[in-house]
């Protein structure tokens, strides 16, 4: 995608935007927001002045970045707790909203957020990495017509953050390494195969180097979730634990179809390759560029329809965390019943 300023201010088609971001996840969407022609960057906020973009207006208080008139919405990438409460005070103020996962802390406070939204007609994007997938790979694979996944095995390995970085902290990020790395490879096993039935699951923190502080969010996790018609999924992710590999791979009795960071493959039941397709490496400038139509086009209905399947990850989450602790399997399905919400549709 070809790189354009946000400085130019006479396109009056840009959806003006207000940045709040900091730490690592400027470093990650202030790109974005450069390489996405459909954004105007009027304003940001959360970072220190010295690390703030050049040429853009710098807001010591974020609040008063988000009450600003020239703000038509707003794009959040601080720390998952911080995203929540900027998210509720822009939609307060009928700002649309477009922000980085995890959802929420738990699935309480995705259902929160998630009523709240339902009662607004503005749109709030949290962004969706499988989206990317499925439009950019997956609906293109010459799918055999039969094909049903029955096995479902995630691997998640990467290298993980320094201990003082605010997602070891459990009051800011709500989890570790299943929250934050795996999570948008959780986004696509839910898309695909929905929440399990059960599902019984260890978490633990153990990959601490010599003489380093430990962390307060999960570093390693292990699970097992069961499907209706005797269908089943093994989860392994983990910090600091080489060889690092992102992998989501479905088997079915025809095909296996596998996903990772760049591609989409597609074999037989004799293992032969069928299909390959790659994926783009730039998905948040996509998403970006999503968001501004989406606002643009009054798509409130679609960004609620993202939602749900965000709230599933959620419960699928914090089903792996309860399990966890109380060393039994658990249901995802009792967070549902125990807020009131509605299951999501299949």
């Amino acid at each position: 995608m070809t790189t354009t300023t946000n400085n130019d201010r006479s396109s009056p088609a840009r959806l003006r935007v207000g940045l709040i971001a900091e730490g690592e996840r400027l470093a990650l969407v202030a790109p974005a927001v450069q390489a996405c022609p459909l954004v105007q960057l009027c304003g940001q906020s959360g970072m220190p002045q010295t690390a703030a973009l050049p040429d853009i207006p710098w807001f010591d208080d974020r609040r008063q970045l988000i009450g600003h008139p020239d703000v038509q919405a707003v794009l959040l990438a601080t720390t998952t707790r911080g995203d929540l409460g900027l998210g509720a005070m822009a939609l307060e103020r009928g700002l649309p909203v477009w922000r980085l996962p995890p959802i929420a802390r738990s699935f309480a406070e995705a259902a929160e957020l998630a009523a709240a939204v339902a009662r607004q007609t503005t749109v709030y994007r949290v962004a969706s990495w499988w989206e990317h997938v499925e439009n950019h790979a997956w609906r293109e694979l010459q799918w055999p017509d039969d094909f049903q996944p029955i096995l479902s095995e995630l691997r998640v390995a990467v290298r993980g953050p320094d201990p003082q970085s605010w997602r070891c902290n459990l009051a800011e990020a709500g989890g570790g390494v299943l929250t934050h790395d795996a999570y948008g490879w959780l986004e696509a096993l839910v898309a695909v195969r929905g929440l399990p039935e059960t599902l019984c699951a260890t978490v633990a923190r153990q990959r601490v180097a010599p003489g380093a502080a430990p962390r307060e969010t999960e570093d390693a996790a292990l699970a097992t979730l069961r499907y209706a018609g005797d269908g089943s999924a093994a989860l392994r992710a983990a910090w600091d634990a080489p060889p690092f590999e992102q992998t989501l791979t479905h088997h079915g009795h025809s095909a296996t179809v596998t996903l990772n960071a760049d591609e989409v493959t597609l074999l037989d039941a004799a293992g032969t390759l069928r299909d390959r397709h790659p994926l783009p490496t730039d998905f948040l400038a996509g998403e970006l560029h999503r968001f501004a139509e989406w606002v643009g086009g009054d798509a409130h209905a679609r960004a609620a329809a993202a939602l749900e399947r965000h709230l599933a990850v959620s419960a699928l989450l914090e089903t792996i965390y309860l399990s966890a602790r109380t060393n039994h399997p658990e249901s995802p399905r009792k967070l549902y019943e125990a807020q009131g919400w509605p299951l999501p549709r299949s």
